[in-house]
């Protein structure tokens, strides 16, 4: 199998990101983009708990993806018509849970974080609510568990979200793909990719024009 690295990851989880929003916005009938747009959020999770774990400064980290979160609400949700919180909302609260865990080792004290967490991504309406804050959290434990017993586990947590409880629609369950692309990282960083900050809300500005532009002809 081919390894590859963090940057290439990052690489991946925003081209399947712009596919999927090319889908939503401007080519609703090639249901193929939104299917390989699932893939998106899972891998920008991985990422975060990555960048949890590395960061010299998760303050600094923190403040970045807040600012550009609120930067870009209001893009999101003229582009979206939607009221509710952007991606980056949903990785801001995940970074604060996985700091939280690790301060409280606990597995009863973990529990009560990722439930509080899990209220309140609900209660905000951020995007991927409950079901993100799971992924995230379950990001976090690729190091931790062999490759085998984590993959047990992811597609249990999405057979139990989407089968059990019915909170997405089934197109989801592709995100179960994310898992295998994971254990393709080569241990390495690679390139920066700060850019990532820009591109978000510019690629949303980009499509929200051409989708203006062909909804007023």
């Amino acid at each position: 199998m081919i390894k590859i690295s963090a940057f290439s990851i990052k690489i991946l989880a925003a081209v399947f990101m712009v596919m999927d929003h090319v889908c939503y916005l401007l080519m609703p009938e090639l249901v193929i983009l939104h299917l390989f747009g699932r893939l998106s959020f899972p891998l920008f999770a991985w990422l975060l708990a990555e960048g949890e774990k590395h960061t010299q400064n998760v303050h600094r980290y923190g403040r970045r993806l807040l600012i550009t979160a609120i930067i870009t609400q209001p893009i999101y949700s003229v582009v979206f018509q939607s009221l509710s919180l952007n991606i980056l909302f949903t990785l801001f609260l995940g970074l604060v849970m996985l700091r939280l865990v690790k301060h409280y080792p606990q597995l009863w004290q973990q529990l009560i974080i990722i439930g509080l967490c899990v209220a309140v991504a609900e209660s905000l309406g951020v995007e991927y609510g409950a079901y993100g804050i799971g992924v995230i959290f379950l990001m976090s434990l690729t190091d931790k568990l062999k490759p085998r017993v984590w993959l047990v586990y992811w597609c249990i947590f999405h057979f139990f979200i989407l089968v059990i409880l019915s909170m997405l629609n089934i197109f989801q369950g592709w995100a179960m793909l994310a898992g295998f692309i994971i254990f393709q990282f080569n241990g390495k960083q690679g390139s920066r990719a700060k850019w990532f900050y820009v591109f978000y809300p510019t690629h949303l500005i980009i499509l929200g024009i051409i989708n203006y532009l062909i909804q007023s002809r």
